[in-house]
């Protein structure tokens, strides 16, 4: 028995939303390849007549939003990454579907977000006037779940530009929302930020905020998530000069970024352990903890990653 055209569209969306939820189900998992290969099948049912414009467009908004983390975490496949986020604004303004211009130029404002941070640009205002423009339509549909999310990126270009006071205020903003609808990745991402900027003001305070993000991402499974906020507490852990417990965290986030082979957050792994090392005085082994970070680094090709180890290197010179 043949299938009509509604039969063979609704199988098509079924199978799209089926292939999007493992690939991201995957991403959570920290298999970012297997998910990038489940995205690329997705990819090649879009352009068939029988699925719906519709369902296109929920398919790019998510592909999209895959791809500018894997970029983020391999520095690959930028191209790929920016035309998913454009041809997903073109079809949501086509079809004038409000929530999906908001996301596509959201997802934009990413795009450029993280070409800056991997590239080493400094200007991130024109990522901040889409972060803006999303958050003007989010809150115009009355979606808090996603203005929680646009007002935290909104934050981020404000704490690359060193305006600490600004990107706080976004951080709370997004923090409060995000726990009000429930997204705990929101909420997660808020507390991390938040953890960072009270570094220098109250470890106290910022070790609460480090934990709770960590509880957050293990709370909701976010196994690939968990290797930065675990380098995060150890962080704070350095910095009150508790060396045991943040050698703990170290070493467990290393694992785990190994694991799942997440190069970026060997790179940032080694920078910790090496910090941890040169507060216990051991100059050598802190040297070639950070030399082997600046040598991946390298290979990834990561400018924010190269400058931090490059200050890692300089401070043990001036030692």
């Amino acid at each position: 028995m043949s299938l009509s055209t509604e039969a063979i569209s609704e199988r098509y969306a079924t199978s799209l939303k089926a292939t999007s939820e493992i690939a991201n189900a995957y991403y959570f998992q920290g298999s970012i390849d297997e998910a990038l290969q489940l995205f690329q099948a997705g990819e090649r049912m879009l352009s068939l007549q029988e699925v719906s414009q519709e369902d296109k467009l929920n398919f790019l908004l998510k592909d999209g939003q895959f791809m500018i983390h894997y970029y983020f975490l391999t520095n690959r496949e930028e191209e790929r990454m920016s035309s998913l986020a454009q041809q997903a604004r073109q079809l949501a303004e086509a079809r004038q579907d409000e929530p999906g211009i908001a996301t596509a130029l959201y997802l934009i404002g990413q795009t450029l977000y993280y070409h800056n941070l991997q590239t080493g640009e400094s200007d991130y205002l024109e990522a901040r006037s889409y972060f803006e423009q999303a958050s003007t339509r989010y809150e115009q549909l009355n979606d808090t779940y996603h203005l929680a999310e646009s007002l935290f990126y909104t934050g981020l270009t404000y704490e690359r530009h060193h305006q600490d006071i600004q990107a706080q205020e976004y951080y709370q903003r997004a923090l409060k929302l995000a726990e009000n609808s429930s997204n705990a990745w929101g909420a997660s991402e808020a507390t991390r930020h938040l953890a960072g900027l009270y570094m220098s003001i109250d470890l106290e305070q910022s070790l609460g905020y480090a934990l709770k993000s960590l509880a957050l991402r293990e709370e909701i499974g976010f196994k690939r998530g968990l290797p930065p906020a675990q380098l995060l507490v150890s962080d704070v852990y350095v910095e009150r000069g508790d060396l045991e417990q943040a050698l703990e965290y170290c070493q467990q986030a290393q694992q785990l970024a190994w694991e799942m082979n997440l190069q970026n957050y060997l790179v940032y792994a080694q920078v910790v352990h090496g910090d941890i090392a040169y507060k216990q005085g051991k100059r050598d082994e802190a040297r070639a903890r950070f030399e082997e970070a600046a040598s991946l680094a390298r290979q990834l090709n990561i400018a924010f990653a190269i400058a931090v180890v490059n200050e890692k290197l300089e401070m043990l010179k001036q030692a």
